[in-house]
């Protein structure tokens, strides 16, 4: 059986995600078990700068993709899937030379790649072409047990007890007009000691307010988007879906984050959640969810080739 490589056209529209699905059949979609898919390749957006599908000559049946983009400024991703019952074929190889030229083409200064940890074949093949890891993303999952809406108002009398009162991004929408300018600066503030995968050696810029804007109006439940206020001033977050927990600097090592994400805990399983796999490369946060009975079950590691 023969394969061809070509462009991707408008007729594979989700070629990708049937094909991701044949390498990741335990990746499920459960609406009441949010959860983030470590690499699951199907992050490109749609302003991407190339892409490719592999098809079985004979039917057309799609094979394989592999889609090219931009971070930031010179410096690019790619995604690559290939079919099991495909792979060593050539198939993944002829991809990344393609995804290269396009790179070079385009002057990109480095290029990103993204394994399961658990994928030694596909960690090899990559590292064989000069990707070195720079970083790893830890996936942890709980199921919840019964709630027990009595530990979530624990979590929050501790808080309180340091002055500290948990609010929602659905009532700041209703009571306060400067919500957004507020969440901003903790945001922004947050970031400081987050694991970059790919820094920026002239520094990070800062996140734009409309980017943070989308994010917060695109939340799916933002009454469960849990905000820690000292006074006007917010000092932590807890998201069940997308953004994750920050903690302004200024208030780290008090336990705030453990507090709240356990606040959220309850408040999720009140809603009828049954669990959640979340992802964080930053030590402290694996220490809190491992504190709260989530369990580390993969990693996605990512690795750099740099192209000058």
């Amino acid at each position: 059986m023969s394969w061809l490589l070509r462009s991707w056209t408008d007729s594979d529209v989700d070629a990708d995600r049937e094909i991701s699905q044949a390498i990741y059949p335990e990746y499920q979609n459960d609406p009441n078990h949010p959860a983030w898919f470590p690499a699951q390749q199907l992050g490109a957006p749609s302003e991407y700068s190339s892409r490719y599908v592999a098809v079985d000559t004979e039917n057309h049946h799609p094979l394989g993709y592999a889609t090219l983009w931009e971070l930031r400024p010179r410096r690019y991703r790619f995604d690559l899937a290939v079919r099991p019952e495909w792979q060593g074929r050539g198939i993944a190889s002829q991809f990344v030379t393609w995804i290269m030229h396009d790179a070079q083409t385009l002057g990109a200064t480095g290029l990103q790649a993204r394994v399961r940890d658990d994928k030694p074949r596909a960690l090899e093949f990559v590292s064989r072409r000069g990707f070195k890891e720079v970083h790893r993303m830890g996936a942890y999952r709980i199921d919840f047990a019964k709630p027990e809406e009595q530990e979530g108002q624990k979590a929050f009398a501790k808080l309180r007890d340091q002055g500290i009162e948990v609010t929602n991004l659905a009532a700041l929408r209703q009571q306060d007009p400067h919500y957004l300018e507020r969440f901003y600066e903790l945001y922004s503030a947050a970031r400081e000691g987050w694991p970059d995968p790919d820094p920026d050696p002239d520094g990070s810029a800062p996140v734009p307010r409309q980017w943070l804007q989308l994010r917060l109006d695109e939340v799916p439940l933002p009454e469960s988007f849990l905000i820690a206020r000292l006074g006007h001033r917010d000092v932590a977050f807890t998201s069940f879906f997308g953004i994750g927990t920050g903690v302004h600097p200024e208030f780290r090592r008090r336990g705030i984050a453990t507090l709240l994400k356990a606040g959220s805990i309850v408040d999720a399983q009140g809603r009828g959640f049954r669990g959640q796999t979340t992802s964080t490369a930053s030590p402290g946060m694996q220490a809190v969810l491992e504190k709260l009975g989530y369990r580390r079950v993969w990693s996605e590691i990512r690795l750099i080739r740099e192209m000058v």
